[in-house]
């Protein structure tokens, strides 16, 4: 005990960054469509017409994939439009209110409302821009209230909306700007309809309003904007079919008159997309059904109401403290508005311009040809990052960590939607590819990397060819499996079983090489991609042990002995293999085999999930020497967390096993932070797991309740992506029900721990074996590897889990 007893007590200082706000471009989603609003200006700068940041891959008409070089070419989501904000006149003063100063920007607790409040010209507004949750549409609704804190009555008060949409050709992607030409402008009833090659847009005002539109060749009486902008002026009202220019925009006024003492008024408008420009009667159903009259107050208090049953449905983990609870409510709803809702979509018959013929490998809804409605298999898919993040796809390993939380939220739909539709998405495309011959592939039902957006299998290319990731597999059967112990539904398994295990379980272990006992080589977590850069990666095989033995447990459940037998065997040698044969002489398990042979580099924070994922004894020797390592070797210089691995470093100037290492490598990642705490705590070092977990929270807490993928590892500022999911709030929800009592459960029933030190060479107490740059071990060469360790198996000790209970009863005191 004695190890562990200093262990407890020995706790590192760390120099701390303050967390601080660092992330402002808020995005929010129906699950539909999704937008996003610039929180240091109040402006909606993003509108796109799906979630996922890509529909399919681009057909020829022979209905063959199109690929330009290395690259399949794919149909991208468009972002609809440039931007949109609100104006305020009161008496004699008029102004837009995109350089008025932001006072606050985040979210209404717990929803997808994103709130700015600004002052101006006596009131105090507050902005409310959302995805309707209950509006199965791409949309928007945008709602500005004015209160009047002041003493005095105040006369004359309009609230103006500006929008301009850009709905002409092009599929550059949702990071780039759509063209606006050749667009068309009617207005009727006090809608607007704006149509171009990218469909048409429907905006309705929520009460009585003026509206206008012009084009940069319209009068400077015509532009609202100007009128706005230089005088105090009302706008000109107009109205009918107003023809074909480039670049049109519109804005409504909403006169509200006198606002009294302590009153307030609000104006708004809702906006829709149809991806048929001459959809504009059917758009125009959509508004009369969902706006049923109601004032924008209404449709803001019932957006509200909405987002507040969904916080009543939730099972949060006990004893969080308020800002605990406010970041896990905000997670909540994050991981919610990144499911994709939508299982259809309208497609045109051209792809980027007229003329440009489009094909589908969908079927459409009457069998017709193009342009008509398609199902596709997107929907349930939960995508790894909103927007602005780059990772608007669904990935495997992101979202199997998504649905556990979703899972241990008591989102139970949400989570078998999201396992549902790995198994009904199109996978198993990749089996007969060059990069895996001539051993061949199993037939498969995954993505061995992400999907696009209408649920097709799909990697991506560099130099050095696909990403082709194993750790898909583990992680979904680990899944499947927490979703029957947290919340009991064994439907999705009862159902799907036989796909379940021949298409999932029995590929991964046909994937088990005989003469390591370990899985084929792959790109795993970190996306190293193939042509020599593939590795023996801890973490795929980490993943797939605990995989393997959780289909060893559901095969019982199914009443499927010989499936539970095969699968339990796989699962305990394949973790017998990674003891042996991903650890160091001191007992650290290494980022990848082959950095380990080489004698150094081979550090990763990803081996922490084999302490959260309980394949090893948490007071054991491998666990001892891991967590050392990682807080050796990888800890940050400013924060209590970890870099993802060593590559940035270890290779400095040298051509060694991990060539590739760069920024994304020195960066602190939330992921393994979360999966770190839950290592860190299992083993008794409370104090070390609450000081990431806290410093979690705090960052969350000062940007507007959001995860991010990374923290730059000197200045803890949000790096890269966000708001991320199963790789962000996913992993937080996860780690924080670890520390209120969610047990980690002994993989295949009881821990795999090393009966001894072996009789390697211990490594120096100074930890670093990295070679210098003039001699570091080459992809070519080989050093001697460690003897191996003799593994058995042990429970998971009894005395050890006293003292951490004790331990953790005492911090909640």
């Amino acid at each position: 005990m004695r190890p562990l007893l200093l262990a407890l007590v020995s706790l590192p200082a760390f120099a701390q960054v303050v967390p601080a706000r660092s992330f402002y471009d808020l995005p929010s989603s129906n699950g539909h469509g999704a937008l996003m609003v610039d929180g240091r200006t109040g402006k909606l700068v993003h509108f796109r017409e799906h979630l996922p940041a890509t529909e399919e891959f681009e057909l020829d008409a022979m209905g063959n994939e199109v690929w330009v070089g290395n690259q399949p070419q794919i149909i991208h989501t468009r972002d609809l439009l440039f931007d949109a904000y609100f104006g305020l006149r009161v008496g004699a003063q008029q102004r837009w209110l995109d350089a008025t100063q932001i006072v606050s920007s985040g979210y209404a607790p717990g929803s997808g409302v994103i709130t700015t409040t600004q002052n101006a010209l006596g009131l105090s507004l507050t902005t409310s821009i959302f995805s309707p949750r209950t509006f199965p549409h791409a949309s928007y609704v945008a709602i500005l209230c004015a209160r009047n804190d002041g003493a005095a009555a105040l006369n004359d008060v309009s609230v103006f909306h500006l929008e301009n949409l850009h709905l002409g050709t092009g599929r550059p992607g949702v990071r780039q700007e759509l063209d606006s030409e050749n667009e068309t402008i009617v207005i009727t009833n006090g809608d607007v309809f704006e149509r171009g090659f990218a469909g048409v847009v429907g905006t309705r005002a929520l009460g009585a309003s003026t509206v206008t539109a012009w084009h940069p060749g319209s009068s400077a009486n015509e532009n609202a904007y100007l009128v706005v902008r230089d005088t105090t002026n009302a706008i000109t009202p107009r109205a009918g079919d107003l023809g074909v220019a480039n670049d049109w925009a519109s804005a409504f006024q909403f006169n509200l008159g006198t606002i009294a003492a302590g009153s307030e008024a609000c104006a708004g408008v809702v906006s829709a997309h149809h991806a048929d420009p001459f959809a504009q009667s059917e758009v125009t159903a959509w508004l009369d059904a969902w706006v049923a009259g109601r004032s924008a107050r209404a449709v803001l208090d019932a957006e509200l109401a909405h987002w507040a049953a969904f916080q009543a449905s939730l099972t949060l983990p006990p004893n969080l403290t308020p800002e605990e609870q406010s970041v896990t409510r905000q997670g909540a709803a994050t991981m919610a508005m990144a499911q994709v809702q939508s299982g259809e979509a309208f497609l045109r018959e051209w792809r980027t311009r007229d003329g440009e013929l489009r094909s589908t490998r969908f079927e459409t809804l009457d069998g017709g040809a193009l342009p008509n409605t398609v199902r596709h298999r997107g929907k349930g898919a939960v995508l790894a990052s909103l927007p602005p993040g780059e990772w608007t796809y669904s990935w495997v390993r992101d979202g199997a960590y998504a649905v556990v939380a979703l899972a241990e939220l008591g989102l139970v739909t949400e989570a078998r939607e999201g396992l549902r539709f790995f198994l009904d998405a199109e996978g198993g495309r990749f089996k007969d590819w060059t990069e895996f011959q001539p051993q061949g592939f199993p037939p498969y039902v995954l993505s061995l990397t992400r999907y696009v957006g209408f649920g097709v299998e799909e990697t991506d290319f560099n130099d050095f060819g696909p990403n082709l990731e194993f750790d898909g597999f583990g992680l979904v059967l680990w899944a499947l499996h927490e979703l029957e112990v947290r919340t009991q539904d064994t439907s999705l398994v009862d159902a799907r079983w036989n796909d379940i295990a021949t298409l999932i379980a029995d590929p991964l272990v046909a994937l088990i090489e005989p003469s390591t006992g370990l899985l084929r080589k792959d790109s795993s977590i970190w996306e190293t991609h193939w042509k020599g850069r593939e590795r023996t990666w801890a973490f795929t095989n980490i993943t797939a042990a605990r995989g393997l033995c959780d289909a060893a447990l559901l095969a019982e459940r199914m009443n499927d002995p010989a499936r539970a037998m095969k699968y339990r065997v796989a699962g305990q040698a394949l973790r017998r293999a990674i003891g042996e044969k991903l650890t160091d002489a001191r007992g650290a398990l290494a980022s990848n085999r082959e950095e380990l042979v080489s004698g150094g580099g081979y550090y990763d924070a990803a081996v922490f999930d084999a302490l959260a994922m309980g394949l090893f004894a948490p007071d054991g020797r491998i666990a001892r020497a891991t967590l050392d390592a990682m807080d050796r070797e990888l800890k940050v210089a400013n924060g209590p967390g970890w870099a993802r691995n060593d590559d940035f470093r270890d290779h400095s100037g040298a051509t060694d096993l991990s060539p590739w290492g760069g920024h994304y490598d020195s960066a602190e990642w939330v992921i393994t932070d979360m999966r770190g705490t839950m290592a860190m705590r299992a083993a008794g070092r409370v104090s070390r797991a609450d000081a990431v977990l806290d410093f979690t929270r705090r960052q969350s807490a000062r940007n507007a309740g959001v995860f991010s993928e990374t923290y730059e590892e000197t200045t803890g500022a949000y790096k890269f992506n966000a708001p991320m999911i199963g790789f962000g709030a996913g992993a937080w929800v996860l780690a924080l029900a670890h520390r209120e009592g969610r047990a980690i459960e002994p993989a295949c029933g009881a821990y795999e721990e090393p009966a001894a030190p072996d009789a390697g060479v211990e490594l120096p107490d100074a930890g670093v074996v990295v070679p210098d740059a003039g001699t570091t071990v080459d992809a070519g060469s080989m050093a001697p590897m460690p003897p191996p360790n003799g593994c058995g198996c042990s429970s998971a000790g009894g005395v050890f889990a006293v003292v951490a209970l004790l331990l953790a009863r005492r911090r909640r005191c």
